[in-house]
């Protein structure tokens, strides 16, 4: 071949389908520059300016690319709804969580210049990962946000339970990202090629390399999501890091970690319905007991909502094991809801630990309403949102998962779901009446919340109840996201 035919064959990338992305790439490296150029007493106040200015831009860079779907750079990068809209409200949920970083760590005495860039280049690899089927790319996603968790999980200077936290999930996420690499090597051997739609549409007579393949590839998944047994990593990991990071891992990154999931689903075929309904219905299944009854014995209310977040993995899975469009569209709208619950929830308890008195047991919550009376009010929202109260947006994503369920006449998951459910009103409403039923025996204050801080909650809370009301709001997102994973 000579070199104008050469030439010729390489394609240029469409970079308006990678734009955002390509923000993000240089925000995080001018954060970087900055963090090593700044003066100690400026880079607090001036990396968190840059920071909301960087984020702003990438979201207005978002509202583009609904007019430029399909795949760039040789197919390895899928532009579509599902990846927008993950794209989307990682972002928002990262701007809220940012709100509290600062006075966060302050009042830790814990303040880190890396932490900026290296929340950067995390919420790069998340929006990296919602956007390929590309084994290798899935790979280095994946190595990209989970590194930068293990780092951000260990950002707090002086305790020990941040560093166990820390070394436990670098322990389980090395093991699930070796895992998932022999899965895809399995993949591989089983179809000559790296891409999910081709693998799991190619036709052969010998499908052991595959189901092998698929088996380490799920399982390193179900680490990331903690689901039951793979879950061990994630109470101590969200106990142990900075509770900005926990509400950052617990939203932001349950929904990437889902999403190669979902991608996976409608490519399944038809031989693998039965067998994939019955494997994902079981651990989902023993995903929500599991998380629930463990979370009705807690005493620490920070390490009792990680068992909700592993409870909550259970009742996805639930909607994933239903591999049909209106098992996916309840598995997104769910990711979505509890990215919002869980980010309002752990941001209050974010505001509370700045009292050096606080220790997020539940005899802190006692009287929590004479305190702090807009906190408590939040944080009840969030903790009916999380049970499933009407008309909250969590009551939504349960009612959804369970007609996913009953339209494919799981009824035996469906009543699992609902003894889970039921399980958990312990512990949520024992919060609840701490609060709101009982003297408060001391009295916690937390001074200077900033209005963005403030702002960061009424959103939070208005967003856990506003969706629930009037879903249609994100419906076309989600309609629009399913439908073309089923016809792209």
């Amino acid at each position: 071949m000579d070199l104008r035919a050469l030439i010729g064959a390489i394609e240029i990338p469409d970079l308006k389908k990678f734009l955002p992305e390509l923000i993000l790439l240089i925000h995080a490296f001018v954060l970087f520059t900055l963090e090593l150029v700044l003066k100690k007493e400026s880079k607090k106040t001036v990396l968190s300016i840059v920071s909301y200015v960087g984020y702003f831009a990438v979201l207005l860079s978002l509202l583009v690319p609904w007019n430029y779907p399909g795949d760039t750079f040789y197919g390895n990068f899928t532009n579509d709804p599902l990846a927008i809209t993950v794209k989307i409200f990682s972002l928002i949920i990262t701007l809220g969580i940012l709100t509290v970083v600062n006075n966060y760590y302050s009042s830790k005495k814990s303040f880190y210049g890396e932490f900026y860039y290296i929340l950067a280049f995390t919420l790069l690899g998340v929006f990296v990962l919602a956007s390929s089927y590309n084994l290798i790319i899935l790979y280095v996603a994946l190595e990209l946000v989970s590194v930068g968790f293990y780092i951000l999980t260990a950002l707090l200077r002086g305790s020990t339970i941040s560093k166990e936290g820390a070394f436990k999930y670098l322990i389980l996420g090395g093991l699930a990202i070796a895992l998932a690499s022999y899965g895809a090597a399995f993949m591989y051997i089983y179809s000559g090629s790296i891409d999910l739609r081709e693998i799991l549409t190619y036709k052969s007579q010998d499908i052991h390399y595959l189901i092998l393949g698929l088996v380490f590839f799920l399982i390193g998944i179900a680490v990331k999501i903690g689901a039951v047994p793979f879950h061990y990593w994630l109470p101590d990991a969200y106990q142990g890091a900075p509770t900005p990071v926990t509400a950052f891992m617990a939203s932001v990154g349950k929904l990437a970690f889902f999403i190669p999931l979902v991608r996976v689903v409608p490519l399944l075929e038809e031989k693998f319905a039965t067998v994939w309904t019955i494997t994902v219905g079981l651990i989902a299944a023993v995903t929500m007991l599991y998380g629930n009854f463990v979370a009705l014995v807690q005493k620490d209310v920070k390490r009792l909502l990680a068992y909700s977040s592993i409870a909550h993995s259970g009742y996805i899975l639930a909607a994933v094991a239903v591999s049909k469009v209106i098992g996916l569209k309840a598995v997104i709208y769910f990711l979505i809801a509890y990215a919002i619950m869980s980010a309002g929830a752990f941001l209050v308890l974010a505001l509370m630990e700045r009292n050096p008195e606080w220790e997020n047991s539940m005899e802190n919550f006692m009287g929590f309403r004479f305190n702090m009376p807009y906190l408590a009010f939040a944080f009840l929202v969030y903790m009916v949102a999380l049970l499933g109260v009407p008309p909250t947006v969590g009551f939504v994503g349960k009612a959804l998962v369970f007609m996913a369920l009953s339209f494919d006449k799981l009824w035996w998951l469906a009543f699992i779901m609902i003894l889970s459910t039921a399980v958990s009103t312990g512990y949520y409403i024992r919060l609840v009446v701490l609060m709101y039923m009982h003297k408060n025996e001391r009295e916690f204050k937390v001074e200077g919340i900033n209005p963005l801080e403030g702002l960061s909650l009424v959103v939070l809370t208005v967003g856990s109840v506003l969706l629930g009301v009037l879903p249609s709001i994100i419906w076309f997102l989600i309609k629009a996201s399913v439908e073309s994973l089923f016809t792209g």
